[in-house]
């Protein structure tokens, strides 16, 4: 990689004058087929499995397999769904979530530093381009199975849409924390922006954390609407489905409660849930929207705002400790607040959408992302701006100190050289 970024002894084409270009070797073909084909074949082959699995639980027939394995590929991809007349716009949101970080983590492996440009794009193209081979077919097959399964074809533009932003978003987060430390000096940019997505990432995953305790108690506190949508199922088999469905849908619910404890809202269909207030609407039967309260709301949720303030002065302090002076930290802290607010309204806007007759289900993202840049920015940028100076107090103070010991140490080393002296020479210098 050291070579890609040498751009005195690189020319405008991109190799190295001197050197020939890379070539195409069997070895780097079948990284490529890798990385290609390695999350397509591990999301398939876990697709197959459930499909079938439920099939033959459910004593069902096998026809319309294909297409329905096809339809998997694509919701996994959240590709809006038409079964019938209903339309499926919600999907899991955690089979999606694994899928890019297969496909980041297997993209990170297939690279180095020394990597040149058109390697790296060798690997984005593969990274993207086996799987938007599989999406034509699987758009093939459920062409085919929609005479024998109630399955409409989805929208060509917005299959493919989806699967390439995915995997280009997936292939784009591998190579780049992969080769972070080549890009800051490419491109010469301050020291604490290396510092920005570790910093986000940590900050967007406290959030994560509080608001999956906040989902896990609501569930807790509503255990009797949970037990009666289990009781709903047919039998063990039905319960079982149930299950691996809100386990499948969780994140999704997740999601919604970070956007209520930021102070957005989550909506179901006409109802709607925040700290300040709850709107009352039929509810589907899953499981896990048990954690949905009826309303009304209570006095004391309010006081769940402390969580993102919280997870800001964390943030804050984390920039602190990282970063040079406080004004550096302020920065970091600030920045990567924009990226968690902007990751946080992606996951609002993918993790919701049309479910049938009850309409729209789904966190408010765009404020959703608003209210979490602006708890993390200001009270982020805020508390490092007021450690970060504290750091630099007792840094400056304890500088005397370490001066002390160094010249204790030179005294100390001054007096043993003498001690070493001949006796001879002491009287001399006498």
């Amino acid at each position: 990689m050291s070579a890609l970024l040498d751009n005195e002894t690189r020319s405008e084409s991109g190799p190295v004058v001197g050197e020939p270009s890379p070539s195409l070797t069997p070895e780097r073909a079948k990284a490529l087929l890798v990385v290609a084909f390695r999350p397509v074949i591990v999301a398939l082959v876990l697709i197959a499995t459930a499909t079938v699995v439920t099939l033959v639980i459910a004593n069902s027939e096998l026809t319309g397999t294909s297409g329905a394995i096809a339809a998997g590929w694509l919701a996994v991809h959240q590709v809006q769904l038409t079964i019938g007349s209903a339309s499926l716009g919600v999907l899991p949101l955690l089979p999606t979530l694994g899928l890019v970080w297969l496909v980041a983590r297997t993209t990170a492996r297939a690279v180095t530093d020394s990597s040149t440009r058109r390697e790296i794009g060798w690997v984005v193209g593969a990274a993207v381009g086996g799987p938007l081979v599989v999406t034509i077919v699987g758009l093939a097959v459920i062409k085919d199975a929609s005479g024998v399964i109630a399955l409409a074809p989805p929208n060509t533009l917005a299959s493919f849409a989806w699967v390439l932003a995915l995997h280009l978003f997936g292939a784009g987060l591998g190579i780049g924390f992969r080769l972070r430390s080549q890009v800051m000096q490419l491109v010469e940019l301050p020291p604490w922006v290396g510092a920005v997505g570790t910093l986000a990432l940590q900050a967007g995953r406290r959030l994560a954390i509080g608001a999956t305790v906040v989902t896990v108690v609501s569930l807790f506190a509503h255990w009797s609407n949970l037990t009666s949508s289990l009781d709903t199922a047919d039998g063990f088999v039905g319960g079982l489905g149930m299950t691996v469905l809100s386990l499948l849908y969780l994140p999704n619910v997740v999601v919604g409660a970070g956007a209520v404890v930021t102070g957005s809202a989550f909506h179901v269909g006409a109802g709607s849930v925040g700290l300040f207030s709850v709107v009352g609407g039929p509810v589907p039967g899953l499981p896990v929207l048990a954690a949905v309260p009826a309303g009304p709301a209570a006095p004391w949720w309010p006081a769940l705002l402390v969580l993102p303030a919280v997870v800001g002065v964390a943030l804050g302090r984390e920039s602190a400790r990282v970063c040079a002076d406080r004004i550096s930290a302020a920065q970091a802290a600030a920045a990567a607040a924009g990226i968690v607010g902007v990751a946080m309204a992606l996951l609002g806007l993918i993790g919701g959408g049309n479910l049938g007759v009850f309409g729209h289900v789904g966190a408010d993202a765009f404020l959703f992302g608003l209210l979490s840049f602006a708890w993390l920015a200001l009270l982020g940028a805020g508390a490092a701006m007021v450690l970060g100076h504290r750091a630099s107090v007792e840094v400056d103070e304890d500088e005397p100190e370490v001066a002390d010991e160094v010249f204790a140490v030179a005294d100390d080393a001054e007096d043993s050289s003498e001690a070493d002296l001949p006796e001879e020479s002491q009287k001399g210098d006498d």
